[in-house]
């Protein structure tokens, strides 16, 4: 028996937190040093490079494969199928959560290998993921896009995270202080996951979101809000009058009933959506043919017209049928292209999961999209401060 499989079979099976390559031992180091050693014992990072394991400062450690630079010599699937064991170990808890960045090569294809051996041991299992931003180049985008569509496949639940689309909120930040950020994110998503079941109602209180409902499931999340007194302005059923023009791009077809009961015509749709300062949630079931292709575009439009934009969305059950699931994946891919944030759970899951508790989760996603959009704010501001004093030292040396 490995060292590893010893601290492993110590270790409570409640939950496990595994960060895969790079990117995923930045968030377990964040969310580590957030939580101390009660977080360690529920830890675990897994990498080819020796170094960076070594400081991250989590205790559990597997090495996989060899540190080799150019992409394909030796993928993070083949990494994990020659350690199989140790990484079954890994996985062995009720429930995972697999922390990557998609993109690479190491974390996105070790993450979904780590994902299936984690559902084929029973674990409910969820991918906590981003994408890279767009100057990182067409390979990396395009694998990423494969990475997701492979990890979706794997996974009970998905956290997506879009690097893109988060630089609008990071003004004039360097790349390594924008990264940070997005570790601190992804750390509170971990929060958010782990403790989704443990609470079913919400509070209101400043909550400032505007709830976009799509199909049966929007509609009955926006019912329910509506009975616990949210207010009726922020919330709207989306009603495409042509699911077809709507896959196009085309504003035409863009129809959104509000929660008194109005239609707004285009200039009150551009208002509903145009604030950043009030993000819009965007609630859909994937797996709901034609409505669910209208939520990839409710969020375009949405972010088109300066709106903070994330999803809450289902997924088919992998007993609906592989053709469903993969219909279902590639219209999650194409919702994630186009909002900051996306949470998807498997509706295997949601049956365990009330309207509640999906109204829980749009308060904390806010919380954590609320929290990006003031920090922003104040870097925006504190730069603008900087270069002010730049601008009056120079007049006063003239």
């Amino acid at each position: 028996m490995s060292k590893l499989s010893e601290m492993m079979k110590e270790r409570p099976k409640t939950v496990r937190i595994i960060g895969v390559g790079g990117a995923g031992i930045n968030v377990a180091k964040f969310w580590r040093n957030d939580g101390g050693e009660r977080a360690d014992k529920f830890m675990a990072v897994c990498d080819w490079d020796a170094k960076a394991l070594e400081q991250s400062g989590v205790s559990a450690t597997l090495k996989l494969g060899e540190c080799k630079v150019w992409p394909g010599i030796n993928s993070g699937a083949e990494a994990i199928e020659k350690s199989i064991d140790d990484a079954r170990e890994l996985v062995n808890a009720n429930r995972v959560f697999i922390v990557a960045g998609l993109g690479g090569n190491f974390g996105t294809e070790a993450a979904p290998a780590l994902a299936r051996e984690a559902k084929a041991a029973g674990a409910t299992t969820f991918g906590i993921a981003s994408l890279p931003f767009h100057c990182e180049g067409t390979v990396r985008v395009r694998r990423a896009t494969d990475g997701l569509r492979d990890l979706a496949a794997n996974t009970d639940g998905m956290f997506i995270l879009n690097n893109e689309s988060m630089t609008r909120h990071f003004g004039d930040l360097l790349v390594p202080d924008a990264m940070a950020r997005i570790d601190s994110i992804m750390s509170d998503s971990i929060d958010i996951l782990t403790s989704t079941c443990m609470r079913d109602e919400p509070r209101w209180k400043n909550l400032d979101t505007k709830v976009v409902g799509i199909g049966s499931v929007g509609a009955e999340l926006i019912d329910y809000l509506l009975k616990r007194k949210y207010r009726k302005k922020l919330l709207a059923t989306f009603k495409p009058t042509n699911i077809n023009t709507a896959e196009s791009g085309n504003i035409e077809p863009l129809q959104i009933v509000l929660g008194d009961g109005k239609t707004p015509d285009l200039d009150g749709i551009m208002q509903y959506f145009g604030s950043q300062d009030t993000p819009v949630c965007v609630v859909a079931d994937l797996g709901e043919e034609p409505e669910a292709k209208s939520a990839p575009f409710v969020a375009r439009v949405a972010r088109q017209m300066g709106a903070t934009v994330f999803g809450l969305v289902i997924l088919p059950k992998v007993s609906d049928g592989a053709a469903k699931c993969a219909k279902a994946i590639e219209t999650l891919q194409n919702l994630a292209a186009n909002a900051e944030i996306v949470y998807a759970y498997r509706s295997d899951i949601y049956s365990g999961i009330s309207i509640g508790m999906m109204a829980y989760m749009v308060e904390d996603i806010n919380y954590a999209v609320d929290r990006l959009i003031k920090e922003a704010r104040q870097n925006e501001s504190e730069f603008q401060n900087e270069n002010g004093d730049a601008d009056s030292r120079k007049v006063e040396a003239n």
